[in-house]
């Protein structure tokens, strides 16, 4: 079955993409306390670590565009899909700033969606952000790990109803 409309799918791809181009002027240390720009984003949750050897210090700085829900009441309505953009970053610096770094982010991808909403695939500016918008801190010291969140709703388009073709 061939798509010819972009899904939820196309838009956590187009988040990804989006929010790593946002972010990409970001200085982050790493866990190595190595200095790095960006973050990497991944779809849905962290990559699975295979063997004992690994450490999930290598995913920092990073974000997760999960997607969390859709709806829709009727025939002629969009798709309203949740997507939750998580961050995380590793920071040692002692006086316990990390949150400005997520605030930072934070700040930049809400900016982004509040100024221009559309978002797309190439050649199809196929999802609006709504103006409704959330964003979170973490409650609990975990230090030298920090974390933050956004909530972001858009509309995806949903095939409309066949109607039904008599003497098939």
């Amino acid at each position: 079955m061939q798509r010819d409309i972009p899904v939820a799918s196309d838009l956590q791809r187009a988040l990804i993409t989006e929010i790593e181009t946002i972010l990409k002027s970001l200085q982050n240390a790493s866990a190595e306390e190595e200095w790095t720009n960006g973050f990497t984003g991944y779809a849905q949750f962290l990559p699975v670590m295979k063997n004992d050897d690994e450490d999930i210090d290598q995913f920092f700085p990073y974000f997760i565009v999960r997607l969390q829900d859709g709806k829709t009441t009727d025939d002629y309505d969009m798709w309203t899909v949740t997507a939750d953009i998580l961050i995380g970053i590793h920071d040692d610096d002692e006086n316990n700033r990390g949150h400005y770094h997520i605030m930072n982010a934070i700040d930049r991808i809400t900016r982004r969606f509040c100024e221009e909403p559309t978002i797309g695939t190439p050649g199809h500016k196929a999802f609006r952000c709504l103006p409704e918008m959330q964003w979170d801190l973490q409650d609990e010291d975990t230090y030298p790990y920090y974390f933050g969140g956004v909530e972001l709703k858009f509309w995806v388009p949903k095939p409309g109803r066949r109607e039904p073709r008599y003497g098939d």
